[in-house]
């Protein structure tokens, strides 16, 4: 099972490929991710690459495994999900995000709400490890959590 879920975490994708995984659903109860979470490799905080990318919106949501909650400094498998669009690191990330309700959404550390992953303003998480995201309701809530 490990070699699957490496190939799977870890092999490139073309455009064609990750549209049809993200299109692909199953019936099959979800697999934790905490097994794979290692073999993924997310970019550091220190990348000042990924400080670089920060726009007005944030981080590219494109490059963020939503499912780790992690940086991963490469294009991601894009999610379509109830009319929005999460991004996840492998074929497993896709099926968790179809699947799970709490993995498209996180708590935005200001305000304590609720906050859908697809819509949020995502940053790196100031000391974090392993490319380490936030997700806010706003960039005002990140501005706040800055200071």
């Amino acid at each position: 099972m490990s070699a699957i879920l490496l190939a799977s975490c870890t092999s490139e994708k073309t455009a064609e490929t990750q549209a049809a995984a993200a299109a692909q659903t199953t019936a099959a109860a979800p697999v934790p991710h905490a097994n794979h979470m290692a073999i993924a490799t997310p970019q550091t905080q220190a990348d000042p690459s990924a400080e670089d990318l920060m726009t007005r919106e944030g981080l590219p949501k494109d490059l963020v495994c939503m499912v780790n909650n992690a940086y991963m400094g490469k294009k991601q498998f894009p999610v379509p999900f109830e009319n929005k669009m999460y991004y996840g690191c492998c074929e497993m990330c896709v099926n968790t995000i179809q699947q799970q309700r709490k993995v498209r959404h996180a708590v935005d550390p200001v305000t304590g709400e609720e906050v859908d992953k697809s819509l949020a303003f995502i940053a790196l998480k100031p000391g974090g490890a392993n490319g380490d995201v936030l997700y806010f309701a706003s960039e005002e809530n990140y501005r706040k959590y800055m200071q």
